[in-house]
């Protein structure tokens, strides 16, 4: 989907904030907040993917975000910004709900974010949902939704929910993160 269009459509569903996770990547970003209309907020962040897996990377530091490199080592948390949430990306896609998946596994890497995404739109599988919102109850993170959508009809299949007038900028967001005042969503394609 080009810029213009995910633009359209953000517009057209009425939302406050946007946020791109590109694999290591934040031309779009910059493309993004150049033609954005006032009133809708476009949130930073990188996705970048690791031995342990995917990972959404938020932080106010867009010069950090900037050096991430689409296939790297998770930093640690000592290695991050202050104001950084590392947020878990799709953790039992394709892996058949992630029952297989060994417990050690699964808490070493948890103890590395702050939230999981629970809701994929490229990976709708009630299973691997079920799973990874057991590990936000198990290990006290937040729930986190994504269309991960690169076509207009997936866009906002799943979504991140947080109350009212909560997300003023990535700081916000990132907060929200941290505290766990965060819901995913799940619904139809499109709206």
């Amino acid at each position: 989907m080009r810029v213009n269009e995910y633009l359209a459509a953000a517009v057209e569903l009425g939302l406050r904030a946007i946020c791109i996770t590109n694999h290591g990547d934040m031309a779009d970003y910059d493309r993004l907040v150049s033609r954005a209309p006032a009133g809708l907020e476009v949130i930073p962040g990188v996705e970048i993917s690791c031995v342990d897996g995917d990972f959404l990377i938020f932080s106010t530091e867009l010069d950090w975000l900037r050096t991430l490199a689409p296939a790297q080592p998770l930093p640690a948390r000592n290695q991050r910004p202050a104001e950084t949430a590392v947020v878990w990306a799709h953790p039992f896609a394709g892996v058949f709900g992630g029952e297989r998946m060994k417990e050690e596994y699964l808490e070493r890497v948890s103890r590395q974010v702050d939230g999981i995404e629970v809701y994929n739109g490229n990976w709708p599988d009630e299973q691997a949902s079920r799973r990874a919102r057991r590990l936000t109850l198990q290990y006290g993170l937040a729930e986190i939704g994504g269309s991960d959508s690169h076509r207009r009809a997936n866009l906002m299949r799943c979504w991140t929910e947080v109350g009212e007038d909560m997300i003023r900028d990535s700081l916000s967001l990132i907060r929200l993160i941290k505290k766990r005042e965060t819901a995913a969503g799940c619904g139809q394609p499109g709206g």
